[in-house]
């Protein structure tokens, strides 16, 4: 992974605390699983209410995604028209959000994962992120050539998730060759960032979003 900004890149932004997404900016209800939603026709709209991760060709509009610890992920297309934003938490990640979403833009779009462009913006990152064994398990079995890269041990015998690493491994497996870390953790930068796992239930969220160009 590169953590060198882009010039070439369309309008975007990753939420920060405090920060506001443009106002004509479509989102789904997200449910930490694999569904992604299309926003397409003459006046736009979105295929599906629900869904966790969003795509489009239509020249200005906006996808973004919610979060507050969950990583999000943005994609574009070399001539910056096909765009997406992905929801992916550890739920999501396990069950190949990411992956899904380079699937529908093959099938709707024509762009190929190497065409792509993958942003990774502010999330729990593993200095903060552990998890229980039931989570670890999980992670063992969907990916064990992977865990030992992915797991780092912390104290108390309870492991840490690197949430990037592993969606960044999937990109990268499935073919995308440009994968850049934005950095930030949600955790622990309090005057960056809303992090449902220090605030808890009243934390507040972000909106990360990406334009496709017009």
């Amino acid at each position: 992974m590169t953590t060198v900004p882009a010039t070439d890149l369309p309008a975007h932004a990753f939420g920060r605390r405090g920060d506001a997404p443009p106002a004509d900016t479509f989102t789904a209800t997200q449910v930490h699983g694999t569904t992604v939603v299309a926003v397409a026709g003459d006046p736009p709209s979105p295929s599906a209410r629900e869904g966790d991760a969003l795509v489009t060709d239509r020249p200005g509009v906006a996808v973004g995604v919610v979060t507050a610890d969950c990583l999000p992920i943005l994609l574009t297309g070399p001539d910056r028209r096909v765009v997406a934003a992905v929801h992916a938490g550890w739920r999501g990640t396990l069950a190949g959000v990411a992956t899904a979403t380079l699937a529908v833009l093959k099938d709707r779009y024509g762009t190929a994962p190497g065409d792509l462009i993958a942003l990774l913006g502010p999330c729990i990152r593993p200095c903060c992120y552990e998890v229980g064994p039931e989570v670890s398990a999980a992670v063992k079995e969907a990916y064990p050539r992977w865990a030992d890269r992915v797991l780092v041990p912390g104290l108390g015998g309870r492991d840490h998730l690197d949430l990037i690493s592993l969606n960044a491994l999937q990109l990268a497996t499935a073919g995308v060759l440009d994968v850049r870390d934005r950095g930030g953790c949600t955790q622990c930068d309090a005057a960056g960032y809303h992090s449902y796992r220090r605030d808890g239930a009243g934390a507040g969220r972000m909106v990360s979003w990406i334009r496709a160009a017009p």
